[in-house]
């Protein structure tokens, strides 16, 4: 049996996003027949397959012994965890999205090109946001949207060890240093 779109049961990180997982249920015969599966890094491995309810337990286990005995956080859909650009896109398209909605595609001008009125862009061409002055951008699945963070160039030059009086000093420096990298921006995703 191919399996459709996965439910995206649980997304764990570790180390301030080094190390992102996400479990995955696949319904293969309704709940009578499930695939549970961890996307880690981009590539799939299947861990087990049973009913749903068997294979949210185990999900539900496999959650508590990674945070409990190694070290990973609980991450729900209010706080996603931020990765690459390809690792992002590879998620939601198992999740069945295969359009982004992005308003820098929009075109009005029929006489300037393909006329695209609403910024619908194909998944697997979409290039992500453009970052300035050597930052970067990392990206996060939010249910029904890709949000795109500004992340800072390697040689920033700000204290990440300030002390309690320095922190707020720190943090406006680091938001305007972040602003110049570029904005944090949303994206609707669609399917066919």
């Amino acid at each position: 049996m191919t399996p459709g779109k996965p439910i995206l049961y649980a997304t764990v990180s570790k180390d301030s996003e080094s190390e992102i997982r996400h479990l995955l249920i696949y319904l293969l015969d309704g709940a009578r027949v499930t695939r549970l599966v961890e996307l880690a890094d981009g590539v799939e491995r299947e861990i087990a397959t049973g009913t749903q309810f068997e294979m949210t337990q185990k999900a539900d286990a496999l959650v508590q012994e990674w945070v409990t005995d190694h070290g990973f956080k609980y991450r729900p859909t209010a706080d996603p965890a931020f990765e690459p650009l390809d690792r992002t896109i590879s998620l939601a398209k198992k999740m069945g999205y295969t359009i982004i909605y992005d308003p820098r595609s929009q075109n009005f001008n029929p006489t300037g090109g393909r006329l695209n009125l609403t910024g619908a862009v194909p998944l697997t061409e979409w290039k992500g946001m453009t970052p300035k002055g050597g930052g970067g951008y990392v990206y996060a699945l939010d249910g029904m949207k890709i949000l795109a963070r500004p992340t800072l160039p390697a040689n920033h030059g700000l204290n990440m060890s300030p002390t309690r009086e320095e922190v707020p000093a720190v943090l406006l420096k680091a938001a305007k240093a972040l602003n110049t990298v570029g904005p944090f921006a949303e994206f609707i995703l669609g399917g066919d």
